[in-house]
């Protein structure tokens, strides 16, 4: 009886630790997401700023000096980005692979920035482009690396989708139409290649705002800016032959389109937020 007595007394307790190892794992976890959703904003804040320093590039490569000083500006705050990127890689074992997607960045940033006031606007362009491609594979792999992406199907994965592709890639499809419409603006003429580039664009703009929408709460500020912009487009620069806008003013009105893509992709990010604590 005594040993029996022993040996459900050894079980209860096995299970007590079984349960508290479990709980410890569930919280580590959570906390590893949390963080997540932090190093996933830098990326993103180092993603924009590439992209601001692309059109930016475009419009004073082709004859818009104002821009210069803006584009330097840019530069530095692109630098102090990268520079803090390293540390929060550092800070989390499961972000140790990714070390190499941001020395890749680190490496076609540093060429680019060699040659960039030199440098035709559609090289810049293409440099520029590629450098965003890995910043959005980097919070990619990010994501994925910390657990953002488990449970296939789950509410975290779904609205971490939203943070980690269907948004960065809207944003993307923005800033290239925001820097190829401020070349042609600062030009004065599109061009049937130019039109051709900037309606499949604007196609691909159109695609990813409605996989969002399917997806996603999209509040009254994103729609008005996307539809203004995509007004501008089709107005001032696909349907006609001359461009007459200028391009600190179209520049002005995708940064807007963008601006309201960031605060959904925070509002986004809170609702990500609340599910890891539910999903821990």
């Amino acid at each position: 009886m005594f040993i029996i007595a022993i040996a459900i007394v050894l079980f209860l307790l096995l299970l007590f630790f079984l349960h508290l190892s479990e709980n410890n794992r569930r919280e580590l976890k959570r906390q590893r997401q949390e963080f997540g959703l932090t190093v996933l904003k830098s990326g993103l804040e180092l993603m924009t700023a590439v992209q601001q320093h692309r059109g930016m590039s475009i419009a004073f490569l082709n004859g818009d000096a104002v821009f210069k000083a803006k584009m330097l500006g840019k530069r530095q705050e692109i630098q102090r980005l990268l520079a803090r990127m390293p540390s929060l890689l550092a800070e989390t074992p499961e972000l140790r692979p990714d070390e190499a997607g941001l020395t890749e960045i680190l490496r076609q940033w540093n060429e680019l920035v060699s040659t960039a006031e030199h440098q035709v606007p559609e090289t810049s362009f293409k440099q520029h482009t590629a450098l965003v491609r890995e910043i959005i594979h980097l919070m990619g792999d990010m994501g994925e690396h910390l657990g953002l992406l488990d449970g296939e199907g789950s509410s975290l994965a779904l609205l971490s989708n939203t943070l980690l592709l269907k948004l960065p890639l809207l944003l993307e499809s923005i800033g290239q139409a925001r820097a190829l419409g401020s070349g042609y603006a600062a030009q004065g003429q599109c061009g049937a290649v130019g039109r051709i580039r900037l309606s499949f664009l604007d196609q691909r703009i159109r695609e990813c705002y409605d996989g969002i929408q399917r997806g996603a709460v999209v509040n009254e500020a994103v729609s008005k800016r996307v539809e203004a912009l995509l007004e501008t487009l089709q107005t001032r620069f696909i349907d006609t032959e001359s461009v007459d806008i200028s391009s600190a003013t179209f520049f002005q009105t995708a940064t807007e389109a963008i601006e309201a893509c960031l605060v959904l992709w925070q509002e986004v990010a809170q609702h990500t937020g609340a599910a890891v604590g539910r999903h821990g």
